[in-house]
């Protein structure tokens, strides 16, 4: 069978938005074949400083987690970055201001006839970076996931999930991050900002976002993509 891979990365480059915790990426040129002469060798090469919590990314569990044993990034195992995934839509229960609730999840669940299987991954398609990015809404007019949802992807054996928004916490209308102590108490971290989901919403598919080997680090950039049999 045909399979197609989709892109559900957002771009990373100096006009990313970033939460305000965090200073916008910068791709600096290191190297340009204008530094050498016609007959040598010649190559271009980037000097890249970013926020590793920039543009599409996976939280490690101990950036949020104060415990002695929350895992950096590296001591996590790569089997939490892949497999089989399901995205639902969500976009039609609310937006600015709205925490998705596990019965909202389980909703769009039933409507894309879609069950989960205990180890898959859980992605909530909004179309956020499609819809605002570049505007302000993009850091201030997304909706959330509600703790108790964590809860929920926890009983039925969700091994992370993954937003298209900065956050699953509304952080521009409260700052106690309840829904990233959720996924400490509940042992399931997240991606933050994918993109693309609206092509893979309502149907299964493998996923793959693996973090780089940053140690010590407690959290990745990574280049999530979708495979969808056609």
């Amino acid at each position: 069978m045909p399979q197609r891979v989709i892109d559900l990365s957002q771009p990373l480059n100096r006009h990313t938005q970033v939460h305000p915790f965090f200073n916008p990426p910068q791709l600096v040129r290191e190297l340009i074949h204008a530094d050498y002469a016609p007959e040598q060798p010649s190559f271009n090469a980037e000097l890249i400083i970013t926020s590793n919590h920039a543009a599409t990314h996976v939280d490690a569990f101990g950036h949020y987690d104060r415990s002695p044993e929350a895992a950096a990034i590296a001591e996590m195992p790569l089997e939490t970055f892949c497999g089989p995934a399901v995205c639902i839509d969500v976009r039609e229960y609310g937006g600015q201001g709205h925490l998705v609730s596990a019965e909202e999840a389980q909703d769009a669940l039933g409507k894309a006839g879609a069950h989960l299987q205990r180890g898959d991954i859980l992605l909530f398609c909004t179309d956020h970076f499609n819809r605002t990015a570049g505007t302000p809404a993009f850091l201030n007019g997304f909706s959330g996931i509600a703790p108790e949802t964590v809860a929920w992807m926890a009983q039925v054996g969700v091994k992370i999930f993954g937003v298209e928004t900065i956050s699953p916490d509304l952080t521009y209308e409260y700052d106690d991050y309840r829904t990233h102590r959720a996924c400490a108490e509940h042992r399931v971290t997240h991606y933050e900002n994918l993109n693309n989901l609206a092509e893979v919403a309502g149907r299964r598919f493998s996923f793959f976002g693996f973090p780089l080997r940053l140690e010590v680090a407690y959290g990745s950039p990574v280049r999530a993509v979708g495979i969808v049999d056609d």
